[in-house]
């Protein structure tokens, strides 16, 4: 196991991870100033990577002993082992650092390191008559290796003070003339290499100047070559944090006068990585919904309820399951976690169990019912200057396409009741002959004319004439498209009704849009 030293309530604790440790945080919470921390409390076993990294590479490497090289490296001086020259006495926390001479120097110290000293051990076996030991593994064979893993068509030397590059096996050219990316990569994989074993290397916003597509194949080779050291990495890039599988995250909130309001966070199977940190790092009570970024539920929620984070979790099961299991943990206990999921055909029953649990219902049947609602109607009929006749003629539509499609609605109410009353099936019993004779008392149980006449029941619109009530059809039927086949009657066409509804929450109409939208949605 690795160890880790951080500050919790004015006192110091430790931490262990199987793999290695992330700080994440947002801009400004104080990780950088966390690494220094860490860092300074144990000076000589810590070497801190600065996030504010000069990168080029000199045309030629300046030749050192190990010992020169290392103390360059790590303290910032030749001879003196004080950290003051690495970082200074007024920037030890995001101080630029112009030390990747320092890092080839090392490479290239130890790469005649220990070339001489395998040379000297096969001229003792040979004296000594006894057959010398195949080329070891050494460290510039780790990070050609690496190297060679990551970027596959990109071939450097180390060689004669200089390092040279080629693509492909064509024309060598300069180091110097690298990518951003390219020579970031061998200065991390020379900075994580060369450091001494036992080491705890913290890497501060290990992603800069790296594309995503190589960064995490970059880092777990990284790890591979380190399993000897404990790398601990800061970063507020979410998806970098979540990658780091088998790591102990530290989310690190805010910083006030050497003071840290940091969480060590726990697993959790039920929660992603990702979205943990994106809830954390909200700053804001959080409100999961349906859908996808670009769909209708954000659009039309990010103005309702624009005092929460909105958060789509694609699917009615999704956002249930990750508001009960936010609801569920400890670390968040300053954050209010809801979410908000369609009607469907839930029974009040159950829109009353959800809401006992942080879970909200609409007051209609899809969140794309919202734009069919009276007061939206009007809005755009007033927008396109159109008489007020449109808005019955609509309604009337609806209503007869309800007509239409009652059976298949009422089927599919039922069907969702069957398929409930199923999935409560449980085996109580080892042998073949419980489980049939389990499923036939389920199925038995199953009453069809109940179950349909009760939905029947609950579909309590008059269909004989046009005598209906209109908020209550919304809240029935059942069917995504409404909107869409509605558009005709404003002379648009098939789904620029609800595109025009969510340009016009960009003007002056957005006030009164959202009034009417708040009549048929939760109040949370």
């Amino acid at each position: 196991m690795k160890k880790l030293s951080i500050p919790s309530n004015e006192q110091s604790i430790e931490v262990e991870s199987q793999h290695c440790f992330v700080i994440i945080g947002a801009n400004g919470s104080g990780k950088s100033r966390l690494g220094a921390w860490i860092e300074k409390k144990n000076i000589n076993d810590v070497h801190r990577i600065s996030a504010q990294r000069e990168i080029s590479i000199p045309d030629y490497v300046q030749m050192k002993s190990s010992e020169q090289a290392s103390n360059e490296l790590f303290y910032g001086n030749e001879k003196n082992q004080n950290k003051i020259f690495r970082w200074g006495q007024e920037e030890y926390t995001n101080k630029l650092t112009a030390d990747f001479n320092s890092v080839l120097s090392l490479i290239f110290a130890e790469k005649s390191r220990q070339d001489a000293d395998f040379v000297i051990q096969c001229k003792q076996k040979e004296h000594e008559g006894i057959p010398h030991d195949n080329v070891p593994v050494m460290v510039i064979d780790k990070i050609l290796a690496i190297w060679d893993s990551v970027f596959p068509h990109r071939r450097i030397i180390f060689s004669d003070a200089k390092v040279v590059a080629s693509v492909d096996g064509n024309v060598d050219y300069n180091g110097k003339e690298m990518s951003d990316g390219e020579r970031v990569a061998i200065y991390l994989i020379g900075q994580c290499l060369v450091a001494r074993s036992g080491i705890t290397l913290i890497i501060d916003e290990p992603e800069i100047h790296l594309h995503k597509s190589i960064m995490n194949k970059l880092w777990n080779k990284i790890e591979e070559y380190c399993e000897d050291k404990t790398i601990v990495y800061i970063t507020h890039d979410l998806d970098f944090a979540s990658s780091r599988k088998d790591s102990t995250k530290i989310w690190v909130k805010s910083y006030n006068d050497n003071n840290w309001e940091l969480t060590v966070l726990e697993d959790n199977e039920d929660i992603p990585d990702n979205l943990m940190f994106e809830v954390l790092g909200s700053r804001k009570n959080v409100l999961f919904v349906e859908g996808e970024k670009s769909s209708y539920d954000f659009q039309i929620y990010s103005h309702v309820y624009s005092d929460y984070y909105i958060i789509p979790r694609k699917n009615c099961r999704a956002v249930i399951e990750s508001t009960k299991a936010f609801n569920n943990i400890k670390q968040i206990h300053n954050l209010d976690i809801k979410g908000i999921i369609d009607r469907d055909y839930m029974t009040d029953a159950e829109v009353q169990t959800y809401k006992e649990q942080n879970i909200y219902s609409l007051e209609v049947a899809e969140i794309e019912n919202i734009y069919c609602v009276n007061g939206l109607l009007k809005v755009v009929a007033e927008h396109l200057a159109l008489p007020e006749k449109i808005i019955q003629d609509v309604k009337d539509f609806l209503f007869d396409e309800f007509k239409k499609e009652l059976d298949n609605q009422l089927a599919s109410m039922c069907e969702r009741e069957i398929k409930h009353k199923l999935n409560c099936y449980s085996k109580s019993g080892n042998t073949k002959e419980l489980l049939k004779s389990n499923l036939q008392s389920l199925v038995s149980s199953i009453n069809i004319d109940e179950i349909y006449n009760f939905n029947k029941s609950r579909l309590d619109i008059k269909i004989d004439d046009h005598d209906y009530d209109y908020d209550q059809l919304l809240k029935v039927y059942n069917r995504k498209s409404l909107h869409k086949k509605i558009s005709h009657f404003f002379g648009l066409r098939s789904g620029e009704y609800a595109d025009l509804v969510l340009r016009l929450l960009k003007t002056d109409k957005k006030s009164e849009i959202i009034e009417e939208v708040k009549k048929f949605t939760p109040q949370i």
